[in-house]
Parts: structure tokens; C-alpha cells; sequence
């Protein structure tokens, strides 16, 4: 890896503004390693917002012991009258 860096950092040392351009690099490193870092830890506390909320709902999965049956058939339910068609032999 040293073997590298040390032709890109001779170019970079005889380029003009170079101490400009690296501190903009920096700078771009910096912000793009914050911004991640500050994803995650939103994701992260979702995540761990999500999991207290379900554990504490009723019924929830997440907090039953046993583990989760075949679903039940629903219930049969009326259904409204349908309507019929006339024969097309009028």
C-alpha cells in the first residue's frame, strides 16, 4: 500500500495549490464519514424505537413466548346479495 502512495504523493506534492486541494479533499472525506456516521446512528435508533413500540403492543409477537401457530380461518361473513343477470334470449 506504501509503494502506492508514494508516486501519488510526489505527483501530488509538484502540483500547484496542492495544500488547497488536499485540505478540500479533506474537508469532502470529512463530511461524507460524518454523514454516514450519522445515518447509521438514525438507523440505528429507529431500529431500537421500533422494537420497544412492538414489544409493548399487545399481541405482539415479539413479546410471546410461544411461537406463532397457523393463522385462523376468518370468520364466514354474509355477503350482500348479488345480482343476476337477464337471459339474453328475451
Amino acid at each position: 500500500m506504501k509503494r502506492l502512495f508514494n508516486p501519488m504523493l510526489f505527483l501530488m506534492a509538484n502540483t500547484p495549490d496542492a495544500e488547497r486541494n488536499m485540505e478540500l479533499l479533506t474537508s469532502l472525506l470529512q463530511t461524507a464519514a460524518d454523514s454516514v456516521r450519522n445515518i447509521k446512528s438514525g438507523f440505528d435508533n429507529f431500529n431500537a424505537t421500533i422494537i420497544k413500540v412492538a414489544e409493548s403492543m399487545p399481541g405482539s409477537h415479539l413479546n410471546q413466548n410461544k411461537p406463532a401457530g397457523p393463522a385462523e380461518p376468518a370468520a364466514d361473513i354474509d355477503s350482500a346479495p348479488s345480482i343476476q343477470m337477464p337471459d339474453a334470449d328475451l
